[in-house]
This record gives structure tokens, sequence and C-alpha cells, in this order.
């Protein structure tokens, strides 16, 4: 079987993108009770889903060029920035949507709304980290040697 070792950055990234994506989806980002009974929300229902679906769909991009640049050797298209800083760019897009969200009503966040923020923080930090990686990878390939980890 080939193995990947994954980079810190990737890992980091990875994890946080894909729980995010969970997230988003299934915990509870609203919650309400009144006389006794409790109502929840995930973060793509009610006010602002707009911006969560949006997000979501950054999110899945962002996940798939990780991946196939990870593991996959197809060749991805020239763009004017390197890969790693569209990769960052589209991690702090989600963020601002995430941020959309929460503007968009504030008050009665369940604990899904705590665990989706400090998801979107982490998914940014590891993309940060993946742009400082990046500089030491693509030297390491031109010179034909491994980037280190």
């Amino acid at each position: 079987m080939n193995s990947v070792k994954l980079s810190r950055s990737v890992q980091i990234t990875g994890v946080s993108g894909i729980l995010l994506l969970i997230g988003l989806l299934a915990f509870p980002w609203y919650s309400v009770s009144v006389f006794g009974v409790t109502a929840t929300g995930t973060a793509v229902q009610y006010d602002g889903a707009w911006a969560a679906i949006l997000g979501l769909i950054v999110l899945i991009a962002l996940l798939g060029t990780i991946a196939v640049r990870t593991f996959t050797s197809a060749d991805l298209p020239d763009l004017p920035v390197s890969w790693p800083a569209a990769e960052l760019y589209a991690a702090v897009a989600v963020a601002v949507l995430i941020a959309i969200k929460f503007l968009s009503h504030i008050g009665n966040f369940g604990w899904g709304f705590y665990i989706d923020v400090l998801l979107t923080i982490g998914l940014v930090y590891g993309a940060v980290q993946l742009t400082r990686d990046a500089p030491a990878s693509s030297a390491a390939s031109q010179s034909g040697a491994e980037p280190t980890t």
C-alpha cells in the first residue's frame, strides 16, 4: 500500500475542515427553550442560511484541492497565486461567511456554534501554515530533494 506522510498543516486544515463540514450540517447552532420544550437548528437553517451554505460550498472546494494536491499526482492548473495562497483565501472566505451567519442571528446559540467557531479558527490557522510550508516544499521540489516536515 502506498502511504502518504501528511504535514502538520495538512492534518490541521483537513481535520478542521472535515469536522467543520459535519458541524455546519449537524451541530445545533440555535437552542431555544420555551415551557420546557427545546428547539434547535443547524447553521444551514433559519436566518443567514445562505452564508452557511456558501461557506459549505467553499469549504468543500478547499478540501477537494487539498486532497488532490496531497493524494494524487494530478497537475492542477496554474493560478496567478500559489495553490497554498488560494487555499488560504478560501479558508478566510469560509471564516467571513461564518461571521456573516453569526451576525445575521445573534443570541440563543447552541453548543454547535462554539465548536464551529473553534473549527473555523483551526481551519484558517492550518491554511496559514500551508502557505508557510509552501516555500520549503517548492524549493525542495526544484532541487529534487524531498521536503522535510
